[in-house]
């Protein structure tokens, strides 16, 4: 019962703090679809993947040192958690900060590269611009969620996260419709929720509510390629459906023109909802792993694992479900167009299925990577962000016509699914002990 507790107590609040951080994204096209159009959605699409590599950095140096920290608590060594802490936190400033001047004096050649076309180029090149000014704030909101929650306070995160995603949603409507400001005033409303959200994180070290404590670090080289290289799975993993997204864009682009693009945008803002959830619970197990394998504590550390496994693939039946009933009323929240609606609809029912293969890959790759099994981490997350998704989006689509170009990522995710049973099944478990909890 104890472990069970434990278990909800962070998985809970960090599922909420991911649906809440897809808030900010979906929020945006709900605005953008409704105040800008279509073209609009087409046009934050496109910036997406490049966004992505934002957070995807910021997480691999935030679950890199989030992982060391609480394995450090594990071994009762509070003092190098904390160096951990604030070793992450200045690196992470330091490449958000360089992150926002490249995207404020480059925008348009970043747009081009990302392949928006000329009728996108300026709506893409001002969504990159104006988002990636608060990128500083935007990457240090997620990084003092991971660690608040990691030093014992999870609904503090949770809460972080509500007051941003409140915030972005009066920022939204204010800069959209009464301002008029377009896809620009979409893209300041979402900092201004990440700054809202940081204040909030930062009371937790203000009022010494945990162990962590602000301040600068002594700076060493060995530490911070400690930090990067327990991270790189996560960074791998973040970046999976940015380059998915980005694959399609080409795609659909070429076959179905900029409705095509618009319709599969919604499709993306739904995408980071469902994903967010299945990260959102692995981030949750990720101390109580991390803790449990600095401990030597075997039996918990399975039970974290397997009870985190079947309630992610329970949740993917779920989505799923939700999305085959209630899917085009969805969608129409976004936008009234018929046709974006018909065609988003007809890409979810496909697109759905991957949803059982994503939620398992994810809880193996955040495993691994919790309790330093980088290797394992990494070749997962590499196969199925950089080389299987890639290679089965194209190819399948080559092989068997335009109508299976969805069935690409279904091939992907199952794969990549079919080898972590085989690389755990070499471990301490066999592969049918890890979806039914067997002990």
């Amino acid at each position: 019962m104890h472990l069970k507790k434990q278990f909800f107590n962070y998985v809970i609040p960090s599922i909420g703090a991911m649906l809440v951080t897809g808030l900010y994204f979906v929020v945006d096209g709900i605005f953008v679809g409704r105040g800008v159009g279509t073209l609009g959605l087409a046009a934050i699409n496109i910036a997406v993947p490049y966004i992505s590599i934002l957070s995807a950095i910021t997480m691999m140096i935030t679950m890199g040192g989030a992982t060391l920290a609480s394995i450090h608590f594990g071994k009762k060594e509070p003092q190098k958690a904390i160096t951990m802490f604030q070793s992450s936190l200045l690196l992470v400033f330091v490449f958000s900060a360089l992150m926002t001047l490249i995207s404020f004096f480059f925008s348009k050649n970043l747009a081009t590269l990302l392949g928006a076309s000329d009728l996108l180029l300026k709506d893409t090149a001002d969504y990159i611009k104006y988002f990636v000014m608060f990128g500083v704030f935007f990457s240090c909101s997620n990084t003092l969620s991971a660690f608040v929650r990691n030093d014992g306070n999870p609904r503090l995160a949770f809460w972080g996260m509500i007051v941003g995603a409140l915030s972005n949603i009066f920022f939204d409507w204010l800069f959209i419709f009464p301002l008029q400001m377009g896809i620009k005033g979409a893209a300041i409303a979402s900092g201004l929720g990440q700054i809202f959200a940081c204040l909030m994180l930062l009371s937790h070290f203000f009022l010494k509510k945990g162990a962590l404590k602000l301040g600068f670090p002594s700076l060493s080289l060995h530490r911070l390629m400690q930090i990067l290289k327990t991270g790189l799975p996560e960074f791998v993993t973040q970046m999976s459906q940015p380059v998915v997204i980005l694959c399609y864009n080409f795609l659909i682009l070429k076959t179905f023109g900029e409705i095509g693009v618009s319709a599969f945008s919604v499709i993306s803002y739904i995408l980071v909802v469902v994903i967010g959830v299945f990260i959102g619970l692995a981030q949750g197990i990720q101390p109580l792993l991390s803790q449990s394998y600095g401990k030597g504590d075997a039996i918990s550390e399975n039970y974290f694992f397997t009870t985190g496994m079947k309630l992610n693939i329970f949740l993917a039946v779920i989505m799923y479900v939700i999305m085959l009933i209630f899917g085009k009323n969805i969608i129409a929240v976004f936008s009234h167009d018929p046709e974006l609606i018909t065609l988003a609809y007809d890409y979810i029912q496909v697109y759905g299925i991957s949803f059982l293969f994503a939620s398992i890959n994810i809880v193996y790759t955040i495993y691994y990577l919790a309790t330093k099994r980088t290797k394992q981490a990494l070749l997962l997350s590499v196969l199925r962000s950089f080389v299987i998704n890639t290679l089965c989006i194209f190819l399948i689509p080559a092989l068997f016509g335009g109508k299976a170009i969805w069935a690409g990522i279904i091939v992907a995710e199952a794969i990549v699914t079919l080898i972590a049973f085989y690389l755990r099944s070499q471990g301490s478990l066999k592969s049918s002990d890890i979806v039914f909890g067997e002990q």
